[in-house]
């Protein structure tokens, strides 16, 4: 077992096989889950008869678990990242699987909520140490541009497929396929666990962040929460075929990704990140006030569309300022960073689903980002060294 120093996680000879390992498990998570994931509330929609307010609970219940999950993980003495990643993919496959077992449409909402509450942060916080630990201040940004990218790029085509399926087939062989995916991504994790490393410690530590970030995460994370069902449920107010849909998922965010892999190396060369974040951030809300305008599919997916543009690279800055902030404990910035979200996307989400359940419309209840946007312009990235917590954090970062 090799010990590294922090911000050196590999040898030069692994950290490719590393980095390229991650990329494929992302990738491969990514198509699961936009795949399968983006039909979940029109399935419940469509074939449950829930009402539309009904929408956001499985998300809202998700995440005010998932915040449990990140208190839990700060107060664990180490976590086995192999294990917890194979432990949320676990929950995942078993969150598809409540669609094929429960016919009522409640009981399907609140399982599904408590498995996503599950999976997402026991896969995504490790995963994201594991990203972190990767990078250093001259590549930061292109690297996290490069993880980021990989979702729209396989949004670009997985959604299509998924409307394919359910036409050609039906949505239990969509989900039971989700489920062989996410199958094959976690043997794709033990086959690839030599490489990844265990022994990892993380604290919640909201003091060291600074309350201009702690407001600006929390905006990025209220953002999502109306950002993540909005889209779907606008959409679902301008067409109900599953194909249309695959289809208006399928275009958004492509060229946002690539922009975002080219100002991230730009931000590593002149080391300011928070610019982009706040132009990102306030660039988004007039592109939520087309969305709220908008009369008509094609307007829709134009806003829609910009929107996307706007707002991707916003979270890759915000991310890579507190990892920048915390470069000898990047393990606790990537939790104390997940711990906020999850709370930001939760409020969101409760939120909606009262203006929902008031009689709006899902236009008007994206409305309730632009605050939250306003919130992440707030990011601050300080000119001086990083913070060093190395007496507090305690990681051994080890390959075994």
């Amino acid at each position: 077992m090799t010990s590294f120093k922090p911000g050196f996680l590999f040898s030069k000879s692994m950290d490719k096989r590393a980095f390229a390992g991650l990329m494929i498990i992302e990738t491969m998570l990514a198509f699961a889950n936009t795949f399968a994931g983006s039909f979940n509330v029109v399935y419940l929609f469509k074939k449950m008869d829930l009402e539309l307010w009904a929408g956001p609970v499985y998300l809202m219940i998700g995440f005010a678990i998932a915040t449990l999950v990140s208190l839990w993980m700060s107060w664990k003495p180490h976590l086995d990242p192999r294990n917890v990643m194979l432990a949320g993919l676990m929950f995942l496959m078993a969150e598809y699987a409540c669609f094929l077992l429960f016919k009522d449409g409640w009981l399907i909402s609140f399982s599904v909520g408590v498995m996503f509450g599950l999976w997402y942060p026991l896969f995504w916080t490790p995963f994201n140490i594991l990203m972190a630990q990767m990078t250093g201040k001259g590549d930061r940004g292109v690297t996290y541009g490069a993880f980021f990218f990989v979702w729209p790029l396989v949004t670009f085509f997985a959604p299509f497929l998924g409307g394919l399926v359910i036409g050609w087939i039906n949505y239990q062989a969509l989900f039971a396929l989700g489920i062989v995916i996410v199958l094959l991504t976690a043997v794709f994790v033990v086959a690839y666990r030599k490489y990844i490393p265990k022994d990892q410690m993380m604290k919640i530590r909201l003091s060291e962040l600074g309350p201009r970030n702690i407001i600006a995460v929390l905006g990025e994370g209220g953002f999502e929460g109306v950002f993540w069902i909005g889209v779907t449920l606008v959409a679902y107010e301008f067409t109900q075929d599953e194909l249309d849909l695959g289809i208006l998922f399928s275009l958004f965010g492509l060229s946002a990704g690539i922009m975002a892999i080219i100002l991230g190396k730009v931000s590593d060369r002149i080391q300011n990140r928070r610019l982009f974040a706040a132009v990102s951030a306030i660039a988004s809300i007039p592109c939520v006030l087309m969305i709220s305008l908008s009369s008509n599919l094609n307007e829709y997916a134009l806003a829609n569309g910009l929107l996307e543009f706007a707002s991707f690279i916003m979270p890759v800055f915000i991310f890579a300022i507190l990892t920048d902030k915390w470069e000898e404990a990047k393990n606790d910035s990537v939790l104390t960073r997940e711990f906020l979200l999850d709370i930001g996307r939760t409020t969101t989400l409760a939120l909606f689903l009262v203006v929902l359940y008031l009689g709006f419309t899902p236009r008007q209840g994206f409305l309730l980002a632009i605050p939250f946007l306003v919130m992440a312009a707030f990011a601050f990235e300080a000119k001086t060294r990083p913070t060093k917590l190395v007496a507090k954090a305690r990681h051994a970062d080890h390959v075994g």
